[in-house]
């Protein structure tokens, strides 16, 4: 029996974290037009809807709302839906906000980007990325998280490195390095770069 989990699919509406807050789409708004699922219409001319709603639920945010800002923890509220068709779920997220992470997607890419990139030390990566103020006892100067994160760019990002090689390190600058060459208005900074093309190339 196929597992309820299978079934669940994030859809990224064309809004930022900060914008969904300030103003939440209504439930017709975000409704997506097709299920990703088994690509049934949402709403076909004189029949009744495919993609209904199923709810609302609050999850927490963490990271920066843009590179060099306070990092926060942000409450948003996701809008779910039901596709009538196959019954998937379809859990409906502002960009930049990926399933089942705590950090939003912007967040981690411009970590990847300071710590595999430009050399910051992971302590100083951690500063800026998270809003907890504790630290671990064992080795407070690291962060596991940025290689965890290292190591499933494909996952996070939906992209697929040419190389494998190197060390965590070296293969968090290419994904940072990667991502940023998809920034709509490339600066030339990796990290903050990385930090805006993780968000397009997530929400494609």
């Amino acid at each position: 029996m196929e597992s309820p989990r299978s079934t669940l699919r994030v859809v990224h509406f064309p809004v930022d974290v900060k914008s969904w807050v300030a103003s939440l789409p209504s439930c017709d708004t975000a409704r997506p037009a097709s299920c990703p699922a088994c690509l049934a219409a949402s709403r076909e001319p004189g029949r009744r809807l495919v993609i209904v709603g199923h709810g609302l639920r609050a999850r927490g945010v963490e990271g920066p709302y843009a590179p060099g800002e306070r990092p926060a923890v942000t409450d948003i509220v996701v809008r779910r839906y039901r596709c009538k068709a196959c019954t998937a779920v379809l859990v409906v997220v502002p960009h930049g906000v990926g399933r089942a992470l705590r950090y939003a997607l912007g967040a981690i890419a411009c970590a990847l980007g300071l710590w595999g990139y430009a050399g910051v030390p992971a302590a100083r990566v951690r500063e800026l990325t998270s809003a907890a103020t504790a630290r671990g006892f064992t080795s407070p100067e690291q962060w596991s998280s940025l290689r965890r994160w290292s190591g499933r760019a494909r996952a996070l990002f939906g992209i697929k490195l040419p190389s494998t090689t190197g060390t965590l390190r070296q293969r968090a600058g290419r994904v940072a390095a990667w991502l940023a060459s998809q920034a709509p208005l490339p600066t030339g900074q990796v990290p903050g770069d990385a930090f805006f093309g993780a968000q397009l190339v997530h929400a494609r």
